[in-house]
């Protein structure tokens, strides 16, 4: 027997509790039922009417309850004390507010389309007396048992990850900020000072500028690896970027002591990419290089023609061991120790997720370590950029 409602949003029709019961009867028949329990996440079943007619252990764990008995038959809203469930006769799934509900709408849709489907949930809940706020990633799957077809509902809680991008995107932006407020004060200072206290500021100011450096690859890197960043490409000229970046780079605190080299050879080919991406991409090898050079060591940066691509190349003396090699372009592999290695994986991630291109590298005892990225050219016709820096 079915109940109707009215309903803003979702059906308000239900089966009866005895006729959930008898599906629930069923379903603890079912092979896969039993193996539910393995699954360390909360799940539950509901069927077409978004009725729970059956649960994990995960689920039961997460509410407090020893039985499905106190869950049976209700809607997920209803088990879990959602404030809106209670709001219309039907429900929940039937206020107007379900209708901005994530995890209605990933359980609606995959009834109507047949299909899995997955929405980010936020739920206000009714606890006892108090209110709490749940961030849950709610995934569903059609489930055909029998003659019925049944949807999965798998719950994510997604809390420390809504939080912790909060606090990354406030961190970033104020960081920045004083960041730059503070490099502005150095240059009033080089002004200001008397001649013998600039080299001091100087060191200041390029101290500061290696952070905002790392800030800003830290940023770039977390926003590409959740795939938010947006590739905005521009026909370039390689060898002033990889000019202006030696040149910046002269007063890094990573250089002090080294020679930075722009190659004699080194010929300008237009590629059409992303600036802030193939800027980070050479940056990032040209800091792998100093960091791997001593004292008085050179790193030599590079751009030549290969095969009508373009090929942008970092070359210092040390040679890396065969147990590195093998283990370059690891997330977290790293040989300056724990807690590091996003170097090498940053410029395999930028180059070929995002500017279309190939990496590689080469390293032995006659020409020492080189690491390489190869673009495709503009179908532009190259301007002529001097080598000189």
């Amino acid at each position: 027997m079915k109940t109707k409602c009215a309903t803003h949003y979702a059906p308000g029709k239900r089966l009866s509790i005895q006729e959930v019961q008898s599906e629930f009867a069923n379903l603890s028949e079912h092979l896969c039922s039993k193996y539910f329990d393995f699954f360390p996440l909360p799940l539950m079943v509901v069927n077409s009417h978004r009725q729970i007619v059956f649960s994990n252990q995960a689920f039961l764990n997460a509410f407090g309850v020893d039985t499905l008995s106190s869950f049976l038959a209700k809607r997920p809203g209803e088990a879990m004390g959602c404030v809106y469930s209670d709001k219309e006769e039907g429900g929940c799934g039937t206020s107007m507010n379900c209708r901005e509900c994530g995890a209605v709408q990933a359980i609606m849709e995959s009834i109507l389309g047949k299909m899995q489907t997955e929405h980010d949930c936020q739920l206000l809940l009714k606890i006892g007396t108090d209110t709490a706020a749940r961030d849950l990633r709610v995934f569903v799957s059609p489930w055909k048992a029998g003659r019925d077809t049944y949807y999965v509902v798998t719950l994510m809680d997604i809390e420390d990850e809504k939080r912790r991008r909060i606090l990354e995107r406030i961190f970033f932006h104020d960081i920045l900020n004083s960041a730059g407020g503070a490099s502005g004060l150095i240059d009033m200072l080089l002004d200001e000072v008397p001649q013998e206290s600039k080299e001091v500021v100087g060191i200041v100011k390029a101290s500061l500028f290696a952070m905002v450096e790392e800030i800003q690859k830290q940023k770039q890197l977390l926003s590409m690896e959740r795939k938010e960043f947006t590739v905005s490409k521009m026909t370039l000229q390689g060898l002033e970027v990889v000019r202006a970046i030696a040149a910046e780079f002269l007063s890094h605190p990573k250089a002090i002591g080294k020679i930075i080299i722009l190659d004699e050879k080194a010929v300008n080919v237009a590629v059409y990419a992303d600036f802030a991406l193939l800027r980070r991409v050479i940056v990032n090898m040209l800091m792998n290089a100093l960091e791997a050079t001593r004292e008085g060591g050179c790193v030599t940066l590079g751009l030549k023609e290969e095969d009508e691509k373009a090929v942008f190349w970092v070359k210092n003396s040390t040679v890396m061991s065969e147990s590195v090699k093998l283990q370059v372009f690891k997330r977290s592999f790293s040989t300056k120790g724990q807690d590091r290695g996003l170097g090498t994986y940053s410029i395999k991630l930028l180059t070929e997720n995002y500017l279309g291109g190939e990496v590689g590298f080469s390293s032995d005892n006659s020409e020492g370590t080189t690491f390489w990225v190869k673009l495709e050219q503009s179908e532009s016709i190259p301007a002529r950029v001097s080598n000189a820096f």
